[in-house]
């Protein structure tokens, strides 16, 4: 097909609307006679609800509770969260109960008089209380969740044959998404008796799922469409309150809107799974990977979620972009009185990185070998065996990335740095894509001629703020040969789009551009065969399947996206103060559909990143209460803590995808943070193992060093003075 707009930088179609206010979020839909919704939350993190106090509130509030619902459950992948709690609650500020008033003050208000009479519970800290022998039980069927193992090759014995071994055990936080928007919903009953449910979301049809089992209504009689979205980074890839706006509009009658404030947000919304992780790895004194064993804990907090997924993509991606002969990975899952994990950007994969990535420096240091031309050495290529033993088959050029880094500027001029207190850091990244594990993973695609010359293309699909609403048109229009104004995206509308799936696992731009090529392809069949005005056309594709299972895990993923990260920064010894100077990222996804979406994908993950590894992490106190709950305490990188971000795409093509399309929307976040604790080290000779790398945990680690130098160096004199003494008395 004639390429007029794919590869080419195109402005995104919506972004006027959103740049002047005219883009309608959830929380922006109103209607006459509409009841706002607040949340009544429980006020201690594990224990037995014994009744609730609504004696303060005036007969014009509406209370609904779990008992209002048909089936009291989220119907997500687990299964085991009540959208409601009605007797255990099991995290601080868990929903109990909802009430629903005409304004959105009185709700709030009405919320802050109900009393929530509990009978407290031992709360559970961590992955490693919570699976002692003993601890009280979260669930009824125990605190471990899942628990992943796999062992290629005989790791015992590479060890054995190492030159070099390293080995520590690593710390990673709980974060938050940190986007612009809050969760929202707005419902509504229509004319037709059928419920209507605008919502923030990343999976339209997944809402109707859970709101239909909710609320117990078949899904012809429930229409589910994405309002604008604000950003999910899988935040929204599930339950968050359109269950609740969507009951109180079914049981009134009337219009009903929820909106979380940020203290909602960061006090009880999903989180990226905080992780303790301890990593070995040998290499022969030339540089060969031999082997490796890593071991993860995961805290999913209180309830499952995506938790399962999230632990095996941990585990597939623990050994990096590397093959190695020899691994060994095993995973633990666990229930903890937190607010829940779940999906995150990066899904698993930077907690890995960042202890990886770290420790291969380490390896680099001992055996005097330059980073980047160790990873080189070792990095995966196509038909390379991976971690799991999965065979790469498709696009694989993590080198070129690497390629990148060394021809780059920031790359260029480490070599001639004469200041002492700034310091280069390297590390390396894939992330798969798709949803993986062999879970049927498709995308359908309605085309639709108009009469005004223009097409509809219907999709299922969510444009979370990524882009992808701009980059499904510039496919359409070169599919079809016609200009970019003539496509018409109706996106995630349960009424009008097929299911997609979720806008999750970097697989849009995947599995709905080659769906579209599909559609494209039956209609211009059609319209030859017939020469018929208004020609309708479906098209289906499919993400492809890993021919290898893992034990206990599954399969793994048969696509991959890789990335190399570089970063300078200059870190003052008094303050512990790092201030980022310089970022470039490298990246082989495959072809790029629009340059300017993702120079902006790039920068938008590097920054979450940059958060991540020296300032973001939810706090939380011995009852199991976050500390840090606005956005004060809470803090997220701001643009006078980024630097210049560069960014450049290697020239490659993945075959199967549309247009030589992979997919790129995470895997920026995977590196940055082991790329910039090698640049910590650089300047300091300290390893950090914890995130976030704030000024006072560099601090400390500067000055457990000079406690540790100055008693070597005392050490040193003593072994001398008695040194010269024995040679005095002749007893040396």
């Amino acid at each position: 097909m004639e390429e007029r707009y794919t590869g080419k930088a195109i402005p995104r179609t919506e972004g006027m609307d959103k740049a002047t206010g005219r883009a309608k979020y959830a929380g922006d839909y109103h209607m006459d006679n509409m009841l706002h919704v607040a949340v009544i939350r429980s006020p201690i993190a594990h224990g037995y609800v014994k009744c609730l106090d609504t004696s303060a509130l005036t007969e014009d509030v509406i209370v609904f509770t779990g008992k209002d619902l048909a089936e009291n459950i989220i119907a997500d992948v687990a299964g085991d969260e009540p959208a409601l709690a009605d007797d255990h609650v099991r995290y601080h500020n868990e929903p109990v109960a909802l009430v629903a008033a005409d304004t959105a003050q009185k709700a709030r208000e009405a919320a802050e008089k109900v009393k929530v009479i509990c009978k407290p519970l031992p709360v559970i800290h961590d992955p490693f209380e919570a699976l002692k022998p003993g601890s009280v039980k979260i669930h009824e069927q125990g605190n471990e969740l899942v628990h992943f193992q796999n062992e290629k090759g005989d790791v015992e014995a590479a060890f054995s044959r190492c030159d070099v071994v390293v080995e520590d055990t690593f710390q990673l936080p709980v974060q938050d998404h940190g986007y612009m928007e809050p969760e929202a919903s707005f419902a509504f009953m229509d004319g037709e008796g059928r419920l209507n449910v605008y919502t923030s979301t990343q999976n339209v049809y997944n809402d109707r799922r859970m709101v239909c089992h909710a609320l117990g209504l078949p899904e012809e009689q429930v229409r589910i469409r994405a309002a604008v979205v604000g950003g999910g980074f899988g935040g929204k890839d599930g339950h968050t309150n359109q269950i609740f706006s969507a009951l109180v509009a079914y049981k009134t009658g009337r219009p009903a809107r929820c909106v979380f404030d940020r203290t909602e947000t960061l006090s009880a919304s999903y989180k990226r799974h905080s992780a303790v992780v301890h990593v070995k790895i040998g290499a022969a004194k030339d540089g060969r990977l031999l082997a490796f064993d890593g071991t993860g804990y995961l805290d999913t907090g209180a309830y499952a979620g995506l938790g399962a997924a999230v632990l095996g993509l941990f585990t597939e991606h623990l050994a990096g972009p590397y093959e190695i002969p020899n691994v060994r990975l095993e995973s633990y899952l666990a229930y903890t009185n937190k607010m829940p994990a779940h999906a995150m950007r990066g899904f698993g994969a930077p907690q890995g990185a960042f202890a990886t990535e770290t420790l291969i420096n380490r390896i680099c240091e001992k055996i005097g070998m330059d980073p980047l031309e160790f990873r080189y050495k070792n990095a995966l290529e196509k038909g390379s065996i991976g971690a799991l033993g999965q065979k790469m088959e498709h696009c694989v050029d993590f080198k070129g990335a690497l390629d990148l880094i060394r021809e780059s500027d920031l790359w260029k001029e480490r070599k001639a740095n004469t200041d002492p207190l700034i310091g280069y850091g390297i590390a390396g990244g894939h992330l798969s894509c798709g949803l993986g594990k062999n879970i049927p993973d498709s995308a359908k695609v309605e085309i639709l001629e108009r009469s005004d010359g223009g097409y509809d293309v219907h999709m299922g699909l969510v444009d979370i703020g990524q882009g992808s609403t701009t980059a499904m048109q510039a496919l359409a229009a070169d599919a079809l040969g016609v200009d970019l104004e003539q496509i018409h995206m109706i996106m995630a509308d349960t009424d009008k789009s097929f299911e997609c799936g979720s806008t999750a696992g970097s697989r849009s731009t995947y599995i709905g551009g080659n769906a579209i090529l599909a559609a494209a392809k039956h209609y211009k069949e059609q319209k030859e065969q017939t020469g018929a005005a208004c020609v309708k056309a479906e098209g289906e594709a499919h993400f492809p399947e890993s021919d290898k299972a893992f034990e206990t895990g599954g399969f793994p993923h048969a696509m991959y996206t890789f990335i190399a990260q570089a970063v300078k920064l200059r870190l003052d010894p008094v303050t512990g103060e790092v201030e980022l100077l310089d970022i470039f990222a490298a990246t082989e996804a495959g072809r790029v559909v629009n340059p300017l979406s993702m120079a902006g994908q790039m920068q938008g993950g590097v920054a979450m990143s940059v958060g991540y590894a020296l300032m973001e992490q939810c706090l939380f106190d011995e009852d199991g209460r976050i500390k840090n709950s606005d956005l004060s305490t809470y803090l997220l990188p701001t643009s006078m803590d980024i630097p210049h971000i560069g960014s450049e795409n290697v020239d490659a093509y993945e075959e199967s995808g549309p247009a030589g399309v992979k997919g790129a929307a995470e895997v920026a976040t995977v590196s940055i943070a082991p790329a910039i604790a090698n640049a910590v080290h650089d300047v300091t000779d300290i390893w950090p193992t914890t995130l976030p790398l704030d000024r006072y945990r560099i601090l400390k680690a500067l000055e457990e060093k000079k406690r540790r130098t100055d008693r070597n160096q005392k050490g040193a004199d003593l072994h001398k003075t008695e040194m010269e003494e024995g040679k005095k008395d002749g007893t040396y």
